[in-house]
């Protein structure tokens, strides 16, 4: 599977940097039902229904104290899902204001925006936020992105900005409406670039939390940072934690060039309708990714897998829950990475429930004839994968300890430099649990079923056990 295909539409950053151009007419507003997404405890409005501890603080180092209550009549902004175009307009113009008069909270009330104007022929604008600012939504306010025909949209864009929050409320995006116009150009109506907050640019010291970020057409949470052939990625310092994302349609959250992210604490679930419809997808389209940490997220029912990671470097995925779900099906399974990925994999709980076009594997990595070219190893520890393995091919200079594969295995072919050591695997078939071809480097203290299992890895390739 090629997740770059997937990736050739994504619009340079120049087409996302928030095009205000004004339409003097409105879009038509839809009386659908509002989408029923899964709301903050309303017993704490710092917090989302979801495995997940509330983060009481917020990053204002370099955003003012100074409060501003958005007063949405006096601003003419409709809250009660009517009006995109005036809503977006009065509500863009209140949030100036309060920026450019040194507000550095600018609170949004409770009520129900929608949001929308033309932006050009392929792209859908939204609000775009400024500098040294922080929006506070209320627990009852909802962003909404109209019903619209574009390929492209942003209900939030933080374009080349610094310090810079998003907090609270609910974010959704119009999928259950969006109209999918054949694109003049080759007839496409994929139309996977509908996001509901864009990080662009060499936007830096961003967090986004506590927020609801649901029903987008293409991703909860894009990234696109600095060109292809950047030897330094300037979009960096992104937070992103204690959000709940829900039936986004491409992706929970996108990488496509990022650098220090930070991505805790969130329930990631409900990913599906067009490819490849992972929970969290690093893939730099030829941008850098690296110094990334995934860490403490609940991944559930999410269609393609739960992580993928094509090319970053220096990843932390540790402490997470990664389960297939009840009634759902993985197409690639929950961590899925190619031979350049290098990561750490630590103390993640697997769990699958039946088997994906790979098999019964938690943690794939993908390879092809090409030599690594990444030196860096990656490590794979103390996991626990329930109902699923580990496997590896075509690749080189990896270490994995420490793991429990309950009624799992591991498999490796073609690969170089392996460290093997004090793994557990219990299943119901020996020659099953472990599988070997030409495969060459250590192993020591692994066990089957409980008991010791002589795997006499060498520098010289070696075959064991193994299915075709």
């Amino acid at each position: 599977m090629n997740f770059t295909t997937n990736f050739k539409l994504i619009i340079i950053v120049s087409i996302l940097l928030g095009l205000h151009s004004c339409s003097e007419e409105e879009s038509d507003t839809d009386n659908d039902v509002v989408p029923q997404i899964i709301q903050a405890d309303p017993e704490n409005p710092n917090s989302v229904v979801g495995p997940m501890q509330a983060i009481s603080s917020l990053p204002y180092d370099a955003i003012a104290d100074k409060e501003y209550i958005i007063d949405v009549e006096k601003w003419e902004i409709p809250n009660n899902r009517t009006a995109p175009v005036k809503t977006t307009d009065n509500l863009q113009a209140a949030i100036d204001w309060a920026s450019n008069e040194g507000f550095g909270k600018i609170r949004l009330p409770k009520g129900h925006y929608l949001l929308g104007k033309y932006g050009n022929d392929i792209y859908q604008a939204g609000i775009e936020l400024n500098n040294n600012m922080a929006l506070l939504l209320d627990k009852e306010a909802v962003i909404e992105m109209a019903k619209n025909d574009k390929w492209n949209y942003c209900a939030i864009s933080i374009n080349n900005a610094k310090h810079v929050v998003v907090s609270g409320g609910t974010i959704i995006g119009d999928r259950d409406s969006h109209v999918y116009t054949p694109r003049q150009s080759d007839g496409s109506t994929v139309h996977d670039e509908g996001h509901l907050i864009c990080i662009n640019g060499e936007s830096q010291f961003i967090t986004i939390e506590n927020t609801v970020l649901a029903k987008a057409n293409g991703d909860g949470i894009l990234m696109v940072g600095s060109k292809k052939g950047a030897t330094e990625q300037k979009l960096k310092n992104i937070v992103v934690r204690n959000n709940n994302f829900s039936e986004n349609r491409r992706q929970g959250i996108s990488l496509v060039g990022s650098s220090e992210v930070l991505i805790e604490n969130n329930e990631i679930h409900h990913t599906r309708g067009t490819s490849p419809q992972f929970g969290i997808d690093m893939e730099g389209a030829g941008r850098i990714n690296k110094n990334i940490t995934i860490r403490s997220n609940y991944f559930h029912h999410n269609t393609g897998g739960d992580i993928v990671n094509t090319a970053a470097k220096n990843v932390l995925v540790e402490g997470n829950v990664l389960t297939q779900g009840e009634g759902s099906t993985y197409i690639d399974g929950p961590i899925v990475y190619w031979k350049n990925a290098d990561w750490t994999i630590k103390n993640n709980d697997i769990t699958l429930l039946s088997p994906t076009v790979n098999n019964w594997n938690g943690i794939i990595m993908y390879s092809n004839d090409k030599p690594k070219i990444n030196s860096a190893t990656t490590y794979i520890m103390e996991n626990t994968c329930n109902n699923c393995g580990f496997y590896m091919y075509k690749g080189a200079d990896l270490v994995v300890e420490d793991n429990y594969l309950n009624n799992g295995h591991l498999a490796f072919w073609l690969m170089k430099n392996l460290t093997l050591e004090n793994n557990k695997v219990a299943h119901p078939q020996k020659c099953w649990a472990y599988r070997f071809l030409e495969v060459s480097g250590t192993a020591k203290g692994n066990t089957y079923n409980e008991e010791n299992f002589d795997i006499p890895l060498s520098e010289t390739p070696w075959n064991g056990c193994w299915i075709n």
